[in-house]
């Protein structure tokens, strides 16, 4: 039995604008592993689902991940 995802997300370029769908133009840097960590180009996602089919940056995908699992934990 195959289980067919119900979100799918692929690296994309980034837009020209850094432009994310959730309604913001991203940092150009952003520290991946922490206030120490070097400072890194920030990643675009193509994200995918039933409802949701946009291009949104790694800090927004972060922040949507954490509040998936605070309200899975619950």
């Amino acid at each position: 039995m195959f289980l067919i995802p119900d979100l799918t997300q692929e690296q994309v370029e980034t837009p020209i604008n850094r432009y994310c769908c959730s309604g913001h133009f991203a940092p150009e840097l952003y520290r991946r592993n922490g206030p120490d960590s070097p400072q890194e180009p920030i990643r675009f996602f193509m994200v995918k689902s039933e409802d949701i089919n946009g291009i949104y940056c790694e800090i927004c995908l972060v922040i949507a991940n954490y509040l998936a699992k605070l309200k899975k934990d619950k």
